[in-house]
């Protein structure tokens, strides 16, 4: 069997996936789109740029779920998404979902979204740095950064919306960080006209197509404030949607695996839990790695392990509401050659950048969700994000 270059198509709702099987010029709800190329994956989706009937100059994106979690996405993240994020005339750091269909491929029927088209991974301009030598990108293009993904992340929390990314890893976290594609019609037309798709691939019977991001205004990882702060960046891939009564949504062991929330120490738990202040949580493990090019959390062993390490790291201790938890029983004694926080911030950044970060981080990394900020009150009233939420108008 042979294996295929994107997301694995051969793999059905029984295995836990069911990916739509599409290729270019395929029309999609009854002829009304047509598509145009692959825009990427996740674990739970692909996202395809297609062509509206009747319209030349038309483009949107349709994001297909898989069959697995199409009729979970339907009943807790389609209502939320339409009634609520949605918004006529409300300017979005999101993509806005326009319409919803239902299409049927191999696997089964898959619940789509119609919305606005995104380009380029922010992850290109960290892999630039990356080849560049540097060790994490400038904490001016980190602050931009951090305040566009709390100004989106308060907005889907106040509706009880977590992001929770599609994510395996950090890493790809860093995938659901979008630039904005080319918005002139012109451009985008002459872009797409330039750049024919990919030759579509049938392995095992099933046509694999490669990804093709949308193309945006060159950027650099080195640029000043006054440039950075004129990128525009959206968050995109939304997962779950929290039930409004709930400070926390109980998850199966097999879902949170999947997710892999960063090591969220509420996650690590015998009876685990995940929130919106898991998303927190997340954005902490984020902005340390997009400062410093490394992974704050390195343990891959037992729930009681990594909390362990969590601890060390962070110099913090377990709730006493989690004491009785099994996992919390077996942490392991503390480990005083653990390198902490701070002192991991401080091989990277000068003692200023160190302190400052550090003191944003604290109060996103903190074990009890119930210590943690909230996305509103990280954007509004923190001056570490405040610095990095200035327009372009302030640097002339």
């Amino acid at each position: 069997m042979n294996s295929f270059p994107e997301e694995p198509l051969n793999l059905s709702a029984a295995d836990g996936f069911g990916y739509l099987a599409a290729e270019i010029n395929q029309m999609l709800n009854g002829g009304e789109y047509t598509i145009v190329r692959k825009l990427g994956w996740g674990t739970r989706s692909s996202t395809w740029l297609v062509q509206v009937k009747d319209e030349d100059s038309t483009y949107v994106a349709v994001q297909a779920f898989t069959v697995a979690k199409s009729k979970e996405v339907e009943s807790r993240l389609l209502p939320i998404v339409q009634n609520e994020l949605t918004r006529p005339g409300e300017e979005l750091d999101f993509p806005n979902c326009y319409d919803s269909f239902w299409e049927k491929s191999v696997h089964g029927e898959h619940l789509c979204f119609v919305m606005d088209a995104y380009g380029l991974p922010f992850s290109c301009v960290v892999q630039a740095a990356a080849h560049s030598g540097r060790a994490g990108l400038p904490v001016h293009v980190v602050q931009y950064t951090t305040s566009v993904i709390l100004e989106a992340l308060g907005k889907t929390h106040r509706k009880k919306v977590m992001h929770a990314g599609r994510s395996i890893s950090i890493k790809y976290s860093l995938e659901n960080i979008m630039f904005e594609p080319l918005t002139d019609e012109d451009e985008l037309l002459e872009h797409i006209a330039s750049t024919p798709p990919a030759t579509t691939q049938i392995i095992d019977g099933l046509p694999a197509v490669q990804s093709q991001p949308l193309a945006i205004d060159k950027v650099e990882w080195d640029e000043p404030m006054s440039e950075v702060c004129d990128w525009s960046l959206l968050l995109a891939g939304f997962g779950h949607g929290a039930y409004p009564r709930l400070p926390f949504i109980h998850m199966l062991t097999s879902a949170a695996q999947e997710l892999n929330y960063s090591s969220a120490p509420e996650t690590l738990l015998e009876n685990l839990t995940c929130g919106l202040a898991t998303d927190i949580w997340m954005l902490g493990c984020l902005v340390f790695q997009l400062l410093t090019g490394k992974q704050l959390f390195i343990s891959t062993g037992t729930g009681a392990e990594r909390l362990g390490e969590i601890r060390d790291v962070l110099q913090d201790i377990i709730p006493d509401a989690w004491q009785a938890d099994g996992h919390v029983q077996a942490i392991p004694d503390a480990n005083g050659s653990t390198r902490t926080l701070e002192q991991r911030l401080k091989e990277v950044l000068s003692e200023d950048e160190a302190s400052a970060a550090y003191a944003f981080l604290r109060k996103c990394l903190v074990i009890d969700p119930a210590g943690r900020n909230s996305a509103k009150d990280l954007h509004l009233r923190d001056g570490w994000v405040g610095e990095g939420s200035k327009c372009s108008c302030c640097y002339r």
